[in-house]
């Protein structure tokens, strides 16, 4: 499933996305028990979360954070 900025807060499991206002697509795979982030066609993750930790993440205009939870990563949009 591919959700979109207006279902924001979502919690997406790893085989769906999240297609940002600013252009980006966010998704996840799990290593290990962690989430690594890839944002877009990217090859390298930009982040590698355990459940408990967030990442900031800054597009053009705007700013998301990402939480790994065991159910999937919820992506918010900070005000």
């Amino acid at each position: 499933m591919n959700y979109s900025e207006r279902d924001l807060p979502v919690v997406v499991r790893e085989t769906e996305m999240v297609s940002l206002e600013a252009g980006a697509v966010v998704r996840y795979e799990e290593s290990g028990g962690a989430r690594d982030v890839f944002v877009g066609d990217e090859w390298e993750s930009r982040a590698s979360l355990f459940p408990g930790m967030s990442y900031e993440l800054e597009c053009v205009g705007c700013t998301y954070l990402l939480s790994a939870m065991d159910e999937g990563l919820k992506v918010e949009r900070k005000p």
